[in-house]
């Protein structure tokens, strides 16, 4: 293949029109589209007379904004989506391509109507393509070597086929032979020892390579290979090439995967949005193909000019290579930056807010916690809400949700170690924040049990600009007690009313993502009226107020959770206790709950010890002393009635 200029100086590979056969239509997804090669100039229009208002009679200018509301969406990055019912579904490829394929032959039903249509319609079946599998990666190439006028037309490309997967390698070979009558061999002259350095299994490499660099105005690329096929795992060769990556500095440019050859993302000048799933291997995400492509993307975002998004899913942000400097260089184009099951520390999250000084959505899912030991790696000490004061001014969405046991913050300095200061302080200051998301670590700090205060001081944590407030409702693990979560629920809805009777001028919903059990727990009736109450205060204030399910976790779908004979029994026992109040009369039971209401239902269970905490428990005061610094900076007394009020671990580390 040789190189040449296609459509306005975009250096790519020429593509070879010589031996390409036509195209073979239902192959994947290009089947659908080249369906539309059939409406020729011999197609008839319908009559107008059929039609009062023919809508072929508007002008141009009218038609194609109709038309382009027909145009498919691109697949979502991440796999999880909310469903108007308020509950989340897992959205693989195979259900994102049943929707792209619905929207896109919609599409292709409009230009079939009518000549006009034909040629307004065209370049908007090609805006938004979908790569499924070797079948759609070698019709696509022949498409476009056959019809070189549609290359300007493609603007985002979705890659779902597994370039690196050894069966769909194979496939691909014999699908090269077959269309091809010839075996397959790249060419290209300013490499003329390529023959005998790639071997065959770079065809799916080499394809994409080659169309994307075709494209002069492809401004998205979104790989996401489908999660596990148990017999399309990744090529050994090429696995051997991830596993260096893992533990070698700077070895995309291996022979093995030859990483800036294939995704050559630095040649693409119109590229304003980059997407990545890490899909799942025998039940794991970090040695695979896309996960190392995203650490890869992640070292060239200072080439890319145009880049304005960049989305990853379940990839750590760089976290793996520990040789590599935590710091980034200036990324002043970077506009949204969302990170979907994550695995990215503070530190490095920190390292992405201070390079990306324009940033203005920012999504990160945590499915990792922070460790004592990323306190020593923040970029020039500077903490994430350092790091979040520096963009008040830009910041429009912010969204932090960890999904996981921990906090995504690191302990710092201060003294004592309060878990109300363990909290996002900088909230207030960004001053053109208009969307907020946080979980109650991010409010209110690693807290166990909220207290009326809590949910007062909620006016005091939103800054004034705020139009959307989503507030994350979990607070521990299932094993917690759940009275203790329905306490805390009630502190937030008495937050929420609290936020309309302060109600700022700007804010217009408030969401609150909440477990689906409470509205059928021994307190349904406690908790629907409390939350009606919430949703008729709101309503007087103007606001809309929903409550969803939790937010789900991409761990849940990994692996599964080993479960412990005590947990089968506190179910036994909850299915009998909930046996029991079933055969009770509605007024008993309603007389009963509203007795229990002010004993079991704010009961936390706190009572129990902490087996870890009580062995770090210094024996004596003298000892406590002696485990503080020297400038620890706290009076005697003070400490004296910290450690007899147990109070001891908020000054120690």
């Amino acid at each position: 293949m040789s190189p040449s200029a296609v459509d306005g100086g975009t250096p790519s590979p020429e593509l070879d029109t010589t031996s390409v056969p036509p195209p073979q239509a239902g192959h994947g997804v290009l089947g659908v589209v080249l369906s539309s090669s059939k409406l020729t100039s011999t197609s008839t229009p319908a009559p107008a007379t059929q039609l009062r208002y023919p809508l072929v009679q508007l002008p141009t200018e009218l038609l194609y904004p109709i038309a382009a509301h027909l145009v498919p969406e691109p697949p979502l990055t991440t796999r999880f989506a909310l469903r108007s019912t308020g509950t989340w579904e897992f959205r693989d490829v195979a259900h994102q391509w049943v929707d792209w394929l619905a929207s896109h032959r919609n599409l292709l039903s409009l230009a079939m109507t009518c000549r006009r249509m034909t040629a307004i319609t065209s370049p908007l079946l090609y805006h938004t393509l979908v790569l499924r599998d070797h079948k759609s990666l070698i019709t696509l190439y022949q498409r476009l070597a056959r019809r070189p006028e549609i290359r300007g037309w493609i603007k985002s490309i979705n890659c779902f086929a597994n370039l690196a997967g050894h069966l769909t390698i194979n496939n691909a070979l014999e699908e090269w032979e077959q269309r091809m009558k010839l075996p397959w061999r790249p060419k290209d002259p300013r490499r003329p020892d390529l023959d005998d350095l790639v071997p065959d299994r770079i065809i799916t490499f080499e394809l994409f390579r080659t169309i994307v660099l075709c494209l002069p105005s492809l401004c998205d690329i979104h790989i996401a290979f489908p999660d596990p096929d148990p017999t399309d795992f990744l090529d050994d060769r090429l696995r051997e090439g991830v596993m260096q990556c893992l533990t070698v500095t700077d070895s995309y440019n291996s022979d093995d995967l030859c990483l800036p050859r294939y995704f050559p993302f630095q040649m693409l000048q119109h590229l304003s949005s980059l997407r990545i799933y890490c899909h799942r291997e025998d039940g794991d995400r970090e040695a695979t193909f896309p996960r190392v492509l995203s650490d890869y993307a992640i070292t060239c975002l200072p080439d890319l000019k145009s880049l304005k998004t960049l989305e990853l899913c379940c990839s750590s942000g760089g976290n793996m290579n520990l040789l590599q400097d935590i710091t980034l260089p200036p990324l002043p184009q970077i506009e949204n930056l969302r990170l979907y099951g994550s695995h990215i520390h503070e530190p490095r999250l920190v390292a992405f807010c201070l390079a990306c000084i324009n940033l203005q959505n920012l999504l990160v899912h945590f499915e990792a916690s922070s460790t004592d030991e990323d306190r020593d790696e923040l970029p020039e000490g500077k903490t994430l809400n350092d790091a979040l004061t520096g963009l008040s001014k830009t910041l429009r969405t912010l969204e932090l949700v960890a999904l996981s046991d921990g906090h995504y913050l690191t302990r710092g300095m201060e003294r004592p170690r309060k878990p109300e200061n363990h909290r996002l302080t900088c909230i207030p200051q960004l001053e053109n924040l208009e969307s907020l998301t946080l979980d109650y670590r991010g409010v209110f700090g690693t807290l166990g049990i909220l207290e009326e205060d809590d949910g007062e001081r909620l006016c005091q944590l939103l800054p004034a600009s705020l139009k959307h407030f989503t507030m994350i409702c979990e607070w521990g693990t299932a094993k917690d007690w759940k009275q203790s979560y329905l306490a805390n629920l009630d502190m937030i809805l008495y937050g929420v009313q609290c936020l309309c009777a302060n109600r700022s001028p700007r804010l217009s919903t408030i969401f609150l993502q909440i477990h689906s059990w409470p509205a059928k727990s021994r307190f349904h009736r406690r908790f629907n009226r409390e939350v009606e109450m919430a949703r008729q205060r709101c309503a007087r204030a103007g606001i809309l107020f929903k409550t969803y399910d939790i937010m789900p976790r991409y761990q849940d779908e990994d692996e599964m959770d080993e479960v412990e004979e005590d947990d089968f029994e506190d179910e036994d026992e909850a299915e009998v206790m909930e046996d029991e109040f079933d055969d009770l009369d509605e007024e008993d039971e309603l007389e009963l709950e509203e007795e229990d209401e002010a004993s079991e239902y704010y009961f936390s269970g706190d009572d129990e010890l902490d087996p870890e905490r009580e062995a770090r428990r210094p024996p004596n005061f003298d000892a406590f002393v002696q485990s503080l610094p020297e400038d620890h900076g706290v009076s005697l007394d003070e400490l004296f009635y910290a450690y007899h009020e147990d109070r001891w671990d908020e000054y120690l580390f």
